[in-house]
C-alpha cells in the first residue's frame, strides 16, 4: 500500500513544474506596463485590500518586514499572469499609477479606492504614522527609491505543468485566501484553459432578464453570484450528483467545461437563455426562486427552489416553451403546495438524496 502512495506521488510530482525567483518590485511594474505580466480584467474585480491594508503593505516593504510570495503562471504566449498575489501586486501599480498609466488613463475623482488608475494617498498605518496624505509625488524619493527595489519572492508556474496542476495550484491558493468569490475563483481558474467558458459565463451573468429571473442583490451580483448559479443549473442537470460537498461538484464541472472534457454546445446555451427568458416573462422579480404563502412570494432567493424551477425548465425547455406563461406561472405556484417539494427544500437540503431529488422532480414537474 505504502509503495503504491509513494508511486502515486512520483507520478504526480512532475506535472507541477515550478521557478523561484526575486525580483525588485521595479522589474515587476515595468513587466506589468511592457504586458508582460498581466491581470486578466475579469480577475481585477477582486482587488479589495483598503486604503489601510494598501497602505500596510507599503510600510512592510519600507520596513524590510517579509511579505507573502507572488505566484504567476506562465501562459501560452510565454507572458505571465498574476495568480496569487493580486491584492500586493495591485496596491503597488496603484501607487505606481502615474508613472504606468498615460495621463488621460489616470482617474483623478471619486474615492477609487479599487481603481488601479486612480493613485494611492497613503492613511495612517500602524507603525510610520508620517505617511499618511503621502503619494507617490509627495512621498520623498528615497523612499520612493526603496519601494522600487524592494525584492518580492516569486513562485512561477511553468508552462509545461499540466492544466490540471495549474488548475489545482490556482484554485488552493486562491481559496486559501479567500479574496475572491467561490465563483469568481473558478472563473479565473477557468483561464488557464481557453477562458471561453467562462466568458459564456460571464456573458449570461450581464444579461438584464437573467439577473432580473433571479432578482439578486447588487452585492451578490458583483461577486459572481448569478453566474455560479447557471453554473449550479448546467451541473446538476448534466452530471450525476454525488457525494462530493456542492462546491466540489461545481469545481469539478466548471473544469470539465473549461478543459472540454465535458462539450458545452450552441444548443445548451441557447436552453438557458431560453429558460431564463421565460422565467423573466412569468415572474420579473425573482418570485420564481421565493417561496409562496398566504398568496404570496416572500423571503430571499432560494437555491432549493431553484433546483427544481431552472433545472426542470431547462430539462424541458422546448414543452414549456409550447404550453406558454400562464401555464409556467401555474406550475412554479401550485409546486409549493407539493408535499414532496416541501420535503426536499426542507432540513438537510445539502445532502445528495435531497438534490437529486430537487433535479428529479423538477424534470418530471415541467415535462
Amino acid at each position: 500500500m505504502s509503495q503504491q502512495l509513494i508511486k502515486q506521488v512520483e507520478q504526480h510530482r512532475h506535472k507541477v513544474v515550478v521557478e523561484t525567483f526575486s525580483p525588485t518590485w521595479n522589474e515587476l511594474l515595468n513587466q506589468y506596463t511592457s504586458g508582460d505580466v498581466q491581470i486578466d480584467p475579469i480577475y481585477q474585480r477582486g482587488f479589495r485590500w483598503t486604503v489601510e491594508q494598501q497602505t500596510q503593505f507599503i510600510e512592510s516593504l519600507l520596513l524590510n518586514i517579509p511579505t507573502p510570495p507572488i505566484f504567476l503562471a506562465e501562459l501560452s504566449d510565454a507572458k505571465f499572469e498574476v495568480i496569487d498575489g493580486l491584492q500586493r501586486f495591485s496596491s503597488m501599480v496603484r501607487f505606481f499609477a502615474e508613472e504606468i498609466f498615460d495621463e488621460e488613463e489616470i482617474v483623478l475623482d471619486g474615492e477609487g479606492v479599487n481603481n488601479l488608475r486612480h493613485p494611492t494617498t497613503l492613511s495612517k498605518p500602524p507603525i510610520l504614522a508620517g505617511l499618511e496624505g503621502h503619494t507617490r509625488e509627495t512621498l520623498p524619493e528615497t523612499l520612493v527609491r526603496t519601494l522600487r527595489y524592494a525584492r518580492a519572492q516569486v513562485i512561477l508556474l511553468k508552462k509545461e505543468s499540466s492544466p490540471v496542476a495549474k488548475y489545482n495550484v490556482f484554485m488552493r491558493l486562491n481559496r486559501a485566501g479567500a479574496t475572491l468569490s467561490d465563483q469568481e475563483i473558478r472563473n479565473c481558474s477557468a483561464r488557464l484553459f481557453s477562458g471561453e467558458f467562462a466568458d459564456m459565463l460571464r456573458g449570461l451573468g450581464e444579461r438584464i432578464d437573467v439577473q432580473h429571473a433571479m432578482g439578486m442583490s447588487p452585492k451578490e451580483r458583483n461577486s459572481m453570484g448569478v453566474e455560479e448559479n447557471v453554473l449550479r443549473m448546467l451541473a446538476f442537470s448534466h452530471v450525476v450528483i454525488d457525494n462530493k460537498h456542492i462546491g466540489e461538484l461545481l469545481d469539478q464541472f466548471m473544469y470539465s467545461a473549461s478543459s472540454g472534457e465535458f462539450e458545452i454546445t450552441s444548443r445548451h446555451k441557447a436552453n438557458v437563455v431560453k429558460t431564463f427568458e421565460m422565467l423573466y416573462s412569468a415572474f420579473p422579480n425573482g418570485e420564481a426562486f421565493k417561496f409562496y404563502r398566504d398568496g404570496k412570494f416572500s423571503g430571499a432567493f432560494s437555491t432549493n427552489l431553484f433546483d427544481i424551477v431552472a433545472c426542470g425548465i431547462y430539462k424541458n425547455v422546448s414543452a414549456v416553451n409550447k404550453r406558454g406563461v400562464k401555464d409556467l406561472r401555474e406550475r412554479i405556484i401550485s409546486l409549493h403546495s407539493e408535499s414532496t417539494a416541501i420535503d426536499l427544500t426542507g432540513a438537510g437540503s445539502n445532502t445528495r438524496r435531497k438534490m437529486a431529488g430537487r433535479v428529479e422532480l423538477g424534470r418530471e414537474w415541467f415535462a
